[in-house]
């Protein structure tokens, strides 16, 4: 089993010929099939990402169909010759190109979220907070999302909110009152919200419940602030190993949310990983991505 990603091949340069022998060799490339190049780079030991560069759609459609076909037939042959089972396409090839990978299934993202919210209080602009002032509210919220990591965060605040319509978690919270004298609410009442100040949600789907303060959501990936207007996606970041394996250019043809959970899908699969096993290996990280920071990257 192997995995690839599959890059589109750059703009054809437009040569300047005469018009007639230019609509004969035209006439005769038709036929012919587009070149396929297939390369590879090692992300671990053992363990190499194959590169597959197609030509651009304006490309293959200028060939007729026997060209199509015969290219079509060279695409087919890279993928069986080399064992490749999950291929990431570059955007403009879905146009003509099917079965490539999709992030539909995974979510492995907000899945590490979800068990180092503690992170995020060390960046901005969560760092710095005077939460000793303010009152949190937890959704969605189980055990091993929180503890332990989570826990010595939590104990910085005036108060805490849970709301939790099971009220599953009652005796770890207590244990947490006792320890920390911070008061702990729970509750399946929504409406705690509007005397809160940061909202922590680790539900699967998006709650728009009514909120004015500092929202961090896990499903959503994103910390919004909307006092001062301002909207933060979280995503991995990647390291210099990395982006030196891969290479920038090859980087930024890709979306980065997308590229990033087809490589940790790539080291779980084949080599029976955690998700922070594989995070390490990659040496991916989470970070507060601004809007504009992620314009300027992509």
């Amino acid at each position: 089993m192997a995995y690839a990603l599959v890059l589109a091949s750059k703009k054809p340069i437009n040569k300047d010929r005469g018009r007639l022998f230019q609509k004969i060799c035209d006439w005769f490339r038709g036929f012919m099939a587009v070149p396929v190049h297939v390369s590879y780079k090692e992300i671990d030991k053992s363990l190499f990402l194959y590169i597959i560069t197609m030509p651009r759609p304006e490309v293959f459609y200028s060939r007729n169909r026997i060209g199509k076909k015969r290219t079509l037939k060279k695409w087919a042959s890279a993928i069986e010759n080399n064992n490749i089972e999950h291929y990431l396409l570059e955007t403009p090839l879905r146009e003509y190109i099917n079965g490539g990978w999709t992030i539909d299934k995974y979510d492995y993202l907000a899945e590490s979220l979800k068990k180092n919210m503690h992170l995020l209080f060390t960046m901005n602009p969560l760092k710095g907070l005077k939460v000793q002032n303010m009152t949190v509210t937890l959704s969605g919220v189980k055990k091993e999302f929180i503890w332990p990591q989570l826990m010595p965060v939590l104990r910085k605040f005036k108060l805490l909110n849970v709301i939790d319509p099971d009220n599953s978690l009652q005796d770890m919270w207590d244990e947490f009152m006792a320890e920390t004298g911070v008061p702990v609410c729970i509750t399946e009442d929504c409406g705690v919200l509007s005397r809160s100040h940061i909202w922590i949600s680790y539900e699967d789907a998006n709650n728009d419940y009514p909120f004015n303060g500092i929202k961090v959501a896990a499903c959503t990936k994103s910390i919004i602030c909307p006092n001062d207007k301002r909207q933060f996606l979280i995503g991995y970041t990647f390291q210099k190993k990395l982006l030196k394996k891969l290479g920038i250019e090859l980087v930024q043809r890709f979306n980065n949310h997308e590229l990033s959970e087809f490589l940790l899908h790539m080291l779980i699969n084949i080599k029976d990983v955690s998700i922070p096993e594989a995070e390490e290996i990659l040496g991916v990280k989470i970070s507060i991505i601004t809007i504009e920071s992620l314009i300027q990257c992509s």
